[in-house]
């Protein structure tokens, strides 16, 4: 007697089963209406990298900090696929990133905190210095951590503010991005 008084939608598994497979339906066809989806079937490596307009996006980031920001112009080849905002040591820290000419990825982030706080502060993963590099009269700090799964972190302090770089790139590629980085005139804060 207490079967007859519940729903259908409640007698059994299979009714219970097909109202999922129901509501599954219309959330796809209402997700995939709003176009705001993309189903492309295979490895990344099959599309064109999408780039995005870093520029404006450090323009207005220059505004918004107390320090200088830099966007440097990287060469042909380079892909900016990537532009947003971290914070390191409570502070906004504009962050770019590139895809290289060789299929690496390295980005970089600026901040006005010291070059002990940006260090630390940039991820959780702990790091020491391994080793320094001269690039073009500019010294950069390579810092370098035991565990396999992290990634070494290159510093600049370049007085009022440091340049922190990261990422899957050859050694070179890091140093074209420090040299064209330092080369570059700070964006206008105003």
């Amino acid at each position: 007697m207490a079967a007859e008084n519940k729903p259908r939608i409640f007698q059994d598994g299979r009714d219970m089963v097909i109202n999922v497979a129901l509501i599954v339906v219309i959330m796809l066809v209402a997700v995939g209406f709003t176009g705001m989806c993309s189903f492309n079937p295979g490895a990344p490596e099959n599309g064109p990298v999408q780039e995005v307009d870093a520029e404006s996006f450090m323009n207005l980031e220059s505004r918004a900090v107390s320090y200088p920001v830099r966007y440097p112009q990287m060469p042909e080849g380079w892909t900016t696929n990537s532009a947003r905002r971290s914070m390191i040591d409570g502070q906004p820290a504009p962050v770019v990133g590139w895809v290289t000419p060789a299929g690496g990825f390295i980005s970089l982030t600026q901040t006005g905190a010291s070059l002990e706080d940006a260090v630390v502060g940039v991820d959780r993963a702990p790091r020491e210095l391994s080793r320094t590099v001269d690039v073009d009269g500019t010294e950069a700090r390579v810092y370098s951590s035991e565990s396999n799964d992290v990634r070494d972190l290159w510093a600049v302090d370049l007085g009022e503010e440091r340049l922190l770089l990261s990422g899957a790139g050859t050694d070179e590629e890091f140093r074209e991005v420090i040299a064209t980085a330092v080369a570059t005139e700070p964006l206008s804060r105003g």
